[in-house]
């Protein structure tokens, strides 16, 4: 990467969803510290394409090895080349699955879901990553560009809205879509979550509820209508992500306590609903189960409505913040030394692929530990920088 130009921004492709941009300090930095994929595509300005990983950069492939690239995707703010060009199968790839074991009624995860799962979430949760190696580093003062992290997906490259594919389902009378929404209407606006939803995206929301009404006249199984809200949930939220990062102080510390609550409801439930919850957030099978009774998915809603209430203050009154410093992770750093860390603990919570490795019950209690930080800064302007940060993966990963 010598030469490059110090306003190059890059991207990534990854398990079907664009990240960046990454500056050109932050892509070095995520290729020197091995988190770059074989099966990535990069791009940036001058390409004419989507490219290979391996073909733009040289670094070391992980041990394991993932399937040969079948999907393709088009480049920011261009259409995709044709499926079936010889061009296009080379550069696309299949997604990873991120599987959950469900055997003999365990919601553990699996060890390849750990792997894959983590390996991709932490690359984008660990944000502020770069602190630890400022502080073993040669010392000097690093730039804002140095914060190694991606940054939230372009809205222009997010996935549709989830779509129903009902083209062989038996027809559904538009009077019993009606009513059925009505009771799904009347039922939704009891909790927080869906009352936010509707008073910000009314026509969003109702259309979501003929979807799930119809599906529900179909007779489809509840987990199935539940996976379709929350995939719809999800892509409004990842839509949204900006507004929600301009909300104020009080707004984005809101989710942060959601976040860190939610976590801990969950992993008093069980370590795979927590860990399921880190590494695939709404849509994780072990969260779509607790979804189905609205006692114990109260914690998922409970920080869902608070991204909502985010983002509709950043629509409102947007709020510029400042980006976090080493000074700010320095800060940071203490407050995690106060949970007992140790520089294992930095280390590990630092590299996404170490952190990988590590059982599903610590990564939990790792990042509880990393919001519990956050939320115990007493300096507001440092806590704002840093929350602001570490909750861009929150609301649009």
């Amino acid at each position: 990467m010598t030469g490059q130009q110090p306003d190059i921004q890059w991207y990534i492709a990854r398990d079907g969803k664009q990240h960046g941009p990454l500056s050109d300090v932050e892509m070095r930095t995520f290729v020197a510290q091995g988190h770059l994929k074989p099966t990535d595509l990069i791009w940036r300005a001058g390409f004419p394409d989507w490219r290979p990983a391996p073909t733009v950069f040289s670094f070391h492939p992980p041990e394991t090895s993932s399937p040969p690239p079948r999907a393709p995707m088009a480049r920011p703010g261009a259409a995709p080349a044709p499926a079936t060009s010889p061009a296009a199968v080379e550069r696309s790839f299949e997604p990873s699955r991120i599987r959950v074991a469900r055997g003999g009624g365990s919601d553990a995860p699996s060890r390849k879901g750990r792997v894959i799962g983590v390996g991709v979430l932490l690359a984008l949760l660990a944000v502020g990553g770069g602190w630890y190696y400022w502080q073993k580093g040669s010392g000097d003062t690093a730039t804002d560009s140095e914060i190694a992290t991606i940054k939230a997906p372009p809205p222009a490259t997010q996935p549709a809205e989830a779509a129903i594919d009902t083209a062989a389902a038996p027809p559904v009378s538009s009077a019993v879509v009606d009513e059925g929404a009505q009771e799904l209407d009347a039922k939704f606006q009891k909790t927080p979550m869906w009352s936010v939803v509707k008073r910000e995206f009314p026509d969003w929301y109702n259309e979501r509820l003929r979807e799930a009404a119809k599906l529900s006249a179909q007779n489809e199984p509840q987990i199935t209508i539940n996976k379709h809200l929350a995939e719809a949930l999800v892509a409004l939220r990842r839509k949204h992500a900006n507004e929600a990062l301009a909300a104020s102080t009080d707004k984005l510390k809101g989710v942060a306590n959601a976040f860190l609550a939610n976590l801990k409801s969950l992993g008093e439930r069980s370590v795979g609903a927590c860990y399921g919850f880190i590494s695939q957030g709404e849509t994780a099978p072990v969260v779509l189960e607790i979804m189905q009774s609205p006692e114990q998915g109260a914690s998922v809603q409970a920080q869902v409505a608070a991204i909502f209430e985010a983002i509709a203050d950043g629509r409102k009154t947007p709020t510029s913040h400042e980006r976090a410093a080493k000074e700010d992770y320095e800060v940071l750093v203490q407050q995690l030394t106060k949970l007992g860390w140790k520089e294992n603990d930095l280390k590990v919570f630092s590299n996404p692929s170490a952190l990988s490795r590590e059982p599903p019950a610590r990564v939990c209690q790792m990042v509880q530990d990393w919001f519990v930080a956050h939320l115990s800064v007493e300096d507001k302007a440092t806590q704002e920088r840093l929350l602001v940060e570490t909750l861009k993966p929150v609301v649009s990963g």
